[in-house]
């Protein structure tokens, strides 16, 4: 079920930009990657904003599922789309659905998913292929102290118990 509330999706709305922040800022403390804004939102903001008004339901399907970065390895030169995602509980049914849709208008694009517990990374074709179990997020360029340091980050902007602190 959907929910339509405008504040639960405003929620959701920031949750997701504080995890892309994140990893964003996380691949650029490694000074390692080039990393540029992909998502529809960024690049193609005034479709975003009358996507309603639009009449070509396919083709916006397809630009809204533009993944969020372009992601360039400065060393290889390897270049990887990826979708950046926020879930507080990881379901595989979910991630799945996720890597589904990446992976029918995205070849080949790879998913990050930021949690509580840490950080997770795959090929969407892996994840589909492993009905949305993903690996934990594992580079060598970007160590286990970096990653231990952005999942406190999160954490203190997304607290795990959903208690969202500050001065009222």
């Amino acid at each position: 079920m959907i929910n339509s509330d405008p504040i639960y999706f405003s929620k959701n709305l920031v949750k997701g930009r504080i995890a892309e922040t994140l990893f964003e800022q996380m691949l650029r403390d490694t000074g390692c990657f080039t990393i540029l804004a992909f998502g529809y939102e960024s690049v193609l903001p005034e479709l975003a904003h009358r996507q309603r008004d639009i009449h070509a339901q396919e083709t916006m399907e397809i630009i809204r599922r533009a993944p969020d970065f372009v992601v360039i390895n400065n060393e290889t030169h390897e270049v990887h789309l990826i979708e950046v995602k926020y879930m507080m509980s990881p379901r595989a049914d979910r991630i799945l659905l996720d890597a589904k849709r990446m992976f029918e208008s995205w070849k080949p694009s790879y998913l990050f998913l930021a949690t509580p517990e840490g950080f997770y990374f795959d090929k969407a074709a892996t994840i589909v292929e492993n009905q949305g179990i993903m690996e934990a997020f594992n580079h060598p360029q970007i160590s286990k102290d970096l990653q231990l340091k952005y999942t406190k980050l999160l954490n203190s902007f997304i607290p795990p118990d959903g208690v969202v602190q500050g001065n009222r």
